[in-house]
């Protein structure tokens, strides 16, 4: 256990074989932990994916152990963002490596520091301008809005199924809304107002 992470091992071409050479949207390999502030918020607004520390351009393993300094750089460039990544040491033969996953964020907008909207094209991470950042929001607002809309429909068809005996489905619908839901015309009161 590293900075109360469980360690992951790997030998060396099991490590090639898991993540590839190619760097691509979900991987990204960085010698060290200097230079995350586009690649965190990047991947986070494309598919998330992974970073691996203490791989050079070279694809050699040039080692970078999950220490305070490490886990301190990681974690800074992670909240300037507001995306939660996951950081694990990684050993790959003897050498230590640091992996970083990052989430997927599809709820919100995620800028880097300066406010810049970059995606994940191929291993680059490229702003969205103008249109391009135009369509990209309304993407989002349409993907909430469809979350939103399942959410209702689920709430629908759970309130127009069969009540079974010995059920409560007043009880049950609430636990599953949050409360957030009108009561059934039979909830209002026995005289029916």
């Amino acid at each position: 256990m590293i900075a109360g992470r469980e360690s992951f091992h790997l030998e060396e071409r099991a490590f090639w074989r898991r993540f590839g050479r190619v760097e691509h949207e979900r991987l990204e390999f960085k010698a060290s932990a200097a230079n995350l502030r586009e690649v965190i918020p990047a991947m986070a607004m494309t598919a998330g994916g992974h970073v691996v520390l203490g791989v050079s351009d070279k694809r050699r393993l040039v080692g970078c152990a999950l220490d305070q300094q490490v886990l301190d750089a990681v974690m800074r460039r992670a909240q300037d963002a507001g995306v939660d990544v996951r950081v694990q040491p990684l050993v790959v033969g003897r050498v230590s490596l640091t992996l970083v996953t990052v989430p997927r964020v599809t709820d919100r907008i995620v800028t880097t520091s300066d406010g810049r909207v970059l995606r994940r094209v191929g291993s680059d991470n490229l702003p969205l301008r103008g249109e391009q950042l135009g369509r990209f929001v309304h993407g989002r607002r349409r993907l909430r809005i469809g979350r939103r809309v399942a959410r209702l429909l689920a709430v629908v068809v759970h309130a127009a199924r069969p009540v079974r005996a010995g059920e409560q489905r007043g009880a049950d619908l609430e636990e599953e809304t949050g409360g957030r839901h009108q009561h059934e015309i039979g909830d209002q009161g026995r005289d029916g107002t």
